[in-house]
Order: structure tokens, then sequence, then C-alpha cells
């Protein structure tokens, strides 16, 4: 096929993206998790905040766990306003502090008299070519997305073994911990990372009855910090597009030709953490409208 034929393809593509989208309304939540309490990191903001949200929806109280307290307070806001006051607390912590996690839970516990959920979302994704890739952001991404979730992991593993009751831990990683994409060596690198920490804590934590699964989402533009304008030019020029097609190109890329939302990723979390996914342990659902196929 030609470069033309090619690009002809995909403009077809991108304007069948743009013709089929939609406004999404995400279904009401039953309350399948009435009475139990979940810790969320990163709730600030992007997926974070959509998972707490939905997590509140579905009958949870949720402590808001973020490095950013004014955008913690946001989420704690929506929350009081779209489904309840008193269901959720503004907590701020650096995931990459030992000390700052641990106080995190204990205010968690403390506040909702235990713990039954714990969801590790605080990550980010510096985008550089290999050959430019700065050894300090590489340091970081690793600092936030596999140490903050090891810590994370940790304490949520302490706090449940102690009550003896089970629980749940769930990891956000991403469809590039299972499919590696370009100018991403960190992003890829830790995602993957995570993957493997939840299989290795699901066979460790399995006997105290506590399930540990991940969500690898696919690209979730809404809300998100990490497809910021400037990751955006990054991939335009990875992608030898322009910004602006950016967004339609990265749909047009999945299966069902459609944009995923905050809320499907939420809708997986829910599942996950209630009664109906009981057996359901060290496994890794995609969340992504059909673009990496687990084999």
């Amino acid at each position: 096929m030609s470069k033309t034929s090619r690009q002809a393809g995909r403009g077809k593509r991108l304007a069948a993206t743009r013709r089929g989208a939609r406004s999404f309304e995400p279904p009401a939540a039953p309350q399948v998790l009435a009475d139990r309490v979940a810790l969320v990191t990163g709730a600030g903001s992007g997926l974070g905040r959509a998972i707490a949200e939905g997590l509140a929806r579905a009958g949870a109280r949720v402590a808001l766990v973020d490095i950013d307290l004014d955008a913690a307070e946001e989420t704690h806001a929506a929350i009081a306003k779209a489904v309840a006051p008193h269901r959720s607390l503004a907590v701020r912590a650096d995931v990459t502090d030992e000390a700052a996690v641990a106080a995190a839970f204990k205010k968690a516990v403390e506040a909702f008299k235990g713990l039954d959920i714990c969801v590790a979302a605080a990550g980010l994704a510096p985008a550089h070519p290999l050959v430019d890739f700065p050894v300090a952001a590489w340091r970081k991404a690793v600092d936030v997305n596999l140490t903050g979730y090891f810590l994370t992991g940790r304490e949520a593993a302490r706090t449940l073994t102690k009550q003896g009751r089970g629980g749940n831990i769930i990891l956000v990683s991403s469809k590039s911990g299972m499919e590696a994409s370009k100018n991403n060596s960190a992003y890829n690198a830790t995602k993957a990372g995570e993957i493997h920490l939840m299989r290795g804590w699901a066979v460790e934590l399995g006997p105290a009855r506590i399930r540990v699964n991940a969500v690898a989402p696919g690209n979730v533009f809404k809300g998100s910090k990490i497809w910021n304008p400037e990751y955006i030019q990054e991939a335009a020029k990875k992608r030898g597009i322009k910004p602006e097609e950016v967004i339609p190109y990265y749909i047009s890329l999945t299966a069902l030709g459609i944009e995923i939302q905050p809320e499907d990723v939420a809708g997986v979390v829910i599942w996950l953490a209630s009664d109906a996914a009981r057996v359901i342990t060290g496994q890794v659902i995609v969340c992504d409208a059909g673009q990496v196929f687990v084999r």
C-alpha cells in the first residue's frame, strides 16, 4: 500500500471517529459497595478522581489521597454535591514518602473505622525519545509509579491483614504495561512492573482473602494530567500528525472506535472491588475499547 493510500485511509478513520462521537452518560451505580471503605491515591484528578467518585456512587466511603490537597478537596466537594456529604475525606500525601503513606492510611482507618479497598492510581508519564530521555525524569517516574505503588500496596496489605477480614487492592496500570509504546521508556517499564507486583501480591496475600488485581486502561483523555498540551505535542510529533488530530487518531486505533471515558475505568474498578468478582485475583482487566488483546 502506498503512503498516499495509507494517509487517505487514516483520514477516513479519523473522520468516522468524529462523526461517531457521542456524549457519554455513566450509568447509575448500584450500591454494591455499601458500607465499604476505600482509599484512592491520585484522587485529585484524572482517573483517580473518576474512580473515587465511582466508588462513592457505589456506596463506599472514600479517602482521597493526593499530593495536591486542593485537588483532593475539589474531588471531595464533587462527591459531597453529587453523591452525599460525609462520604469522603481529602488527605494530602506524597506516595513516594513512606511516613506520609502510612499516615494517610491511619487517617482513613480512624475516620471510617476500617479499610476494605485500596486503589493505587497516582502516576506520571514523561515522554521522551530514548536518546534524549533525562535520567531525572526516569527516576521520578520510577519513584512515583513503582515505589509509590509498592508503598501504597504494602500499607494496604498491613492494614487489611491486621483487620483479618480480607479486602481488595487494585492497581491502575495501563495498556502500555502490556504493549510498549514509542518514546515512553519509563512509563512502559513502570506500568509493566506494576502488573508483576500485582501478580506476586495476589499469590502472597491470597491466604488472607485479600484479592489483588490490575486495571489496564487505554488512552483516557478527559480530565487527564498526562494528556496535557506538551504530551499531545510529543504524540503529534511521534505520529507525524497535527496536535488537533492526536485524540481522534488514538481513538481510531481501537476496535470499537469510541473514546474511553474515565467512568468506564471506574466501572471496572467497582466490579473488581465488589462481591461479583469474589474469585477474581491476580488478573489484568484491559479497558481500552479493543486495542491490546491479552494472550
